[in-house]
């Protein structure tokens, strides 16, 4: 993969700089700020040294494609891969020639599997810092429009009654999903509790204690209820 570094006054200048040397547009690599200098002459003088480091992301995006390939093929697949690199993040379309469902897997379970091992190989052979997403037959699209309207509901049912909701264990691209869904809704407020890959989201009201909660009494925090749990009358 190949890196140009740029030095300028200014972020602007220094990035310029490298992506004309590298002869690629913005939009074709990832963009690193490696340091910023003041000597003591530039200090004096209000002057500034930027260093970037900028990397076309054509070689990763043909790791990518290269290892689902070999993946697919592995699994006696036929399939067809596109992945497009956009501003150090990459997008996994794969088109298969059979049903999806073995690739997605129960509640997407083998498509995160592929994405996991996507995103291990490309931060440990490239070094590089931007995510992997796998969508196969437009499922990630149905799955976030569920997601979304999951999060709305939660936070329907919080404002109305008080109490914490958590989600079933999620995979972190779709805990994101609720988390960016009701980012704008000042009444609520989200955190994720568990270990491992798969964590749930917990939706509760923001700025005061859930139902249930003393204040300063030492007590642990009561399980968060599920979503799909009924209330006790």
């Amino acid at each position: 993969m190949r890196s140009v570094i740029g030095e300028g006054r200014t972020d602007a200048e220094a990035l310029d700089r490298a992506l004309k040397e590298l002869g690629a547009s913005l939009d074709e690599v990832r963009v690193e700020v490696l340091e910023e200098k003041r000597g003591a002459l530039f200090g004096l003088l209000g002057g500034r040294k930027i260093r970037v480091r900028v990397t076309r992301q054509e070689d990763a995006a043909r790791k990518i494609e290269e290892v689902l390939d070999g993946i697919l093929k592995r699994l006696g697949i036929g399939a067809r891969v596109n992945v497009r690199a956009d501003k150090g993040d990459y997008s996994v379309e794969v088109v298969t020639m059979e049903s999806d469902g073995l690739l997605i897997g129960k509640h997407g379970e083998t498509l995160h599997a592929i994405e996991h091992l996507l995103n291990r190989i490309l931060h440990r052979d490239r070094g590089e810092q931007g995510r992997v997403r796998v969508d196969i037959g437009g499922y990630r699209e149905r799955r976030d429009d569920q997601l979304r309207s999951k999060a709305l509901g939660m936070a329907r049912k919080v404002k109305e009654s008080g109490r914490e909701l958590s989600t079933d264990p999620l995979y972190s691209p779709d805990r994101r999903v609720i988390h960016l869904a009701l980012t704008g809704d000042p009444a609520v407020r989200t955190y994720t509790v568990g270990e491992g890959l798969y964590k749930s989201v917990v939706v509760a009201p923001a700025g005061g204690r859930s139902e249930g909660v003393r204040a300063g009494g030492g007590e642990k925090r009561p399980r968060p209820a599920r979503s799909g749990d009924r209330r006790r009358r």
